[in-house]
C-alpha cells in the first residue's frame, strides 16, 4: 500500500511541477508559488479541520519543545516549487523528473550515509544506471530532431 501511495505522490509531484510551470508563465514566478502554496495551507487548513473532528485543539506544534531547524521544511518546500516552475519552462517533462530523481537518489544516499552509515552497492549502481539511461534519452532525442536523410 505504501509504495502504491509513493508512486502517487511521484506522480502528483510532476503533475503540480507542470501546472505550476504554466501558471507561472501566466502569472510569474514568485506569484505562482505563492499561489501554490496559499491554496496549500487553505487545503491543509480544511484537511485537519475535518480529520480533527472540527477542532483545532491539537495544532499545538509551537507547544511541543520542536527545533527551529524542523520548520524548514516549509522553507524548502517553497524553493522546491520556485525551482521547479523555473525548470519546466525549460526542459521537457520526462528530463525534469528524470533530473528531480537523480537529484533525490543522491541525497537520499547521503542521508542514509550519514545517518546508518550504510552506502548499498545496488544504490550506486542503480544511480550509474539512471545516469547512463538519462545520457541515452537525451541523445536518442537529439537524434530524433536532426533532420533525416531520405533516399529516394
Amino acid at each position: 500500500m505504501f509504495t502504491a501511495l509513493a508512486l502517487i505522490a511521484g506522480a502528483l509531484i510532476i503533475i503540480c511541477i507542470s501546472i505550476n510551470g504554466q501558471l507561472a508563465n501566466k502569472v510569474g514566478l514568485i506569484q505562482a508559488g505563492m499561489t501554490n502554496f496559499f491554496v496549500g495551507l487553505i487545503s491543509s487548513i480544511v484537511y485537519v479541520f475535518i480529520v480533527s473532528g472540527f477542532s483545532f485543539g491539537n495544532l499545538s506544534v509551537f507547544e511541543k519543545n520542536i527545533p527551529v531547524y524542523y520548520f524548514l521544511g516549509g522553507l524548502i518546500g517553497s524553493l522546491i516549487m520556485v525551482l521547479n516552475s523555473l525548470v519546466i519552462r525549460k526542459l521537457s517533462a520526462v528530463y525534469v523528473t528524470i533530473l528531480v530523481f537523480l537529484g533525490q537518489l543522491a541525497t537520499g544516499m547521503v542521508i542514509d550515509y550519514s545517518k546508518f552509515r550504510m552506502l548499498s552497492m545496488g544504490k550506486i549502481i542503480g544511480g550509474i544506471l539512471i545516469i547512463v539511461g538519462l545520457y541515452c534519452y537525451i541523445k536518442g532525442d537529439r537524434k530524433q530532431q536532426e533532420p533525416q536523410d531520405v533516399l529516394a
